[in-house]
């Protein structure tokens, strides 16, 4: 083998063999209550109900703010009283949206906001 190629390799090696060292028993580093290393550390398993509950309510109190366009597309705030609690992808009635898939995140719960099986938003839940 040429050298630079050997001393790839075995730096390869080297690096594999302390990651699979370096990693903590059990199932794995990743999963649902656990995050990237400084970010949140979710300790309960969040309740589905609970979360649409509270979805439901901060929705009923909303109104859409003033839009505006990213390269994205458009953009739709949800306003609670003069606080942002989250955004719209496309233009729907806030009271038909449905709640989709949802995780705990560092300053809440983020929930997908759902209208005719479409991801069109995303919520800010505490």
């Amino acid at each position: 083998m040429k050298p630079f190629i050997s001393t790839l390799l075995a730096a390869t090696l080297a690096g594999a063999s302390f990651a699979a060292v370096a990693q903590p028993a059990g199932p794995g580093p990743w999963g649902w209550r656990f995050g990237p290393p400084g970010f949140y550390y979710q300790e309960k398993q969040l309740d589905r109900a609970t979360i649409e509950k509270k979805a439901k309510a901060i929705l009923d109190g909303a109104s859409k703010g003033q839009s505006w366009n990213t390269p994205a597309g458009a953009r739709i705030p949800i306003q609670s009283g003069k606080d942002v609690v989250g955004n719209l992808w496309e233009d729907k009635d806030l009271k038909s949206l449905g709640v989709g898939a949802y995780w705990a995140g560092r300053f809440g719960t983020n929930a997908e906001l759902v209208a005719d099986g479409k991801v069109v938003g995303m919520l800010w839940v505490k």
